[in-house]
């Protein structure tokens, strides 16, 4: 009889780990099947973060791409959900994404490298750029107080119909009317707000403040300083050394290939700019139903996932900026309201203690959504791309970052 029993906890305990092996054997296959640029999907990230993503983006949605790197292979690259709710078309890791404020990862680089170029410096004042900028206090606002958010310049471009009837007293415009200024105004119509700036809200360097109008004029800057159209420099300078191939500047009038809408839950109490899913559950949200969406330096960058790492790979690898400049760019620099988040040049720094130094970027444009952060001393590095914005990034952001702590990453 004990031996019997013997043989039955002995076969019982096989068939646990049988099923073990089994059920991680085919999370690791389920897996691989998302994998790119020839990436090894370690089992031990795939269960968690599976688990926290597949309730957010339900497969007839919009969705999401989640992609994480580690050295130089992606270890996880899970697609969720639809790209397009009118053709039906899928999430992938070539899906083109609006990046909203991680676009400023890009110009950010662009401006360095210029910095190590010798044909710009951080210390350099706003007004060698924009003579025509009359405020004083142009001379004091520098590059630097751009990167870090930190230059006192306000967000003074209309949202209300006294803003826009204050600007149209102020400037002249090719819109009638301010809702078309904010859907359909690029770079050349929102610097205006700064030719007769009379005020700031703080001096320059003493506070934090993120205000993307300000990082608005790194698009002309670059031109002014180069010679060539912004996205022709940024291409040749920025993206082709990185080998990016799918990354962009957004242009109403240029149709791409895989390219994701963006989408917000629908108002029932209100009738949808462009269009509604057929369920009545998501409207369209982005050029032509976000504000400000067309300015390129601060939020106007489209990317695949893949290609988003490309550039990542490229830019800690020494294929973009010199080791020095990025060194300057993950600094601490201007405190923030929120607790051990500074600011670098271009993004977020979290400095936790007993933990790596972490860079990141969490922000939504329209029905566009994404978090994206590394910690360069562990070569780790994570995106999630999304087309809709009804989800918490700063949760998401710490469930992500809890995950790698279990496993013991950082």
């Amino acid at each position: 009889m004990d031996k019997i029993k013997y043989r039955i906890r002995s076969l019982t305990l096989f068939g646990v780990v049988l099923l073990l092996v089994v059920t991680a054997f085919f999370a690791c296959r389920r897996s691989d099947r998302y994998r790119a640029d020839h990436g090894v999907a370690p089992c031990e990230i795939t269960g968690a973060l599976d688990s926290l993503f597949t309730p957010m983006f339900a497969g007839n949605e919009p969705g999401a791409i989640v992609t994480v790197m580690r050295g130089d292979t992606i270890v996880y690259n899970h697609a969720y959900g639809l790209a397009r709710l009118d053709s039906i078309s899928r999430v992938s890791d070539q899906t083109l994404f609006n990046l909203s404020s991680a676009s400023k990862v890009f110009t950010t680089a662009a401006l360095l490298k210029l910095v190590e170029e010798g044909q710009i410096s951080l210390d350099d004042s706003l007004s060698r750029f924009f003579p025509e900028f009359s405020g004083d206090f142009f001379n004091k606002i520098t590059v630097f107080h751009i990167l870090t958010h930190s230059s006192g310049l306000p967000d003074l471009r209309p949202h209300t119909s006294n803003d826009w009837s204050d600007y149209l007293s102020r400037h002249s415009s090719i819109f009638a009317q301010g809702s078309d200024y904010s859907l359909y105004g690029t770079e050349s119509e929102h610097m205006q707000v700064f030719q007769n700036l009379d005020r700031v809200a703080f001096d320059p360097g003493t506070h934090y403040e993120s205000q993307d109008p300000a990082f608005i004029l790194v698009a002309p800057l670059i031109e002014r300083v180069t010679g060539e159209n912004f996205d022709d420099w940024m291409q040749a300078n920025i993206f082709a050394p990185a080998g990016m191939t799918e990354t962009f500047y957004y242009q109403p009038d240029v149709e791409r290939a895989n390219m994701a809408h963006g989408y917000k839950r629908a108002d029932s109490g209100y009738e949808p700019l462009a269009f509604r899913s057929k369920d009545g559950r998501w409207d369209e949200c982005d050029y032509g139903e976000a504000d400000y969406f067309l300015t390129k330096a601060d939020r106007g960058a489209y990317s695949s996932s893949r290609d988003f790492m490309r550039f990542k790979r490229a830019l800690y690898g020494g294929r973009v900026v010199a080791d020095s400049m990025l060194v300057a760019m993950n600094k601490p620099y201007i405190a923030t309201d929120i607790p051990m988040v500074s600011f670098g040049l271009g993004g977020a720094v979290r400095l936790e203690p007993g933990l790596p130094m972490k860079s990141y970027h969490l922000n939504s444009n329209g029905g566009f959504s994404i978090v994206e952060g590394c910690w360069p001393d562990k070569k780790l590095h994570y995106v999630v791309l999304s087309n809709r914005n009804d989800w918490d990034l700063r949760k998401v952001t710490a469930s992500i970052d809890s995950i790698f702590k279990a496993k013991r990453w950082l």
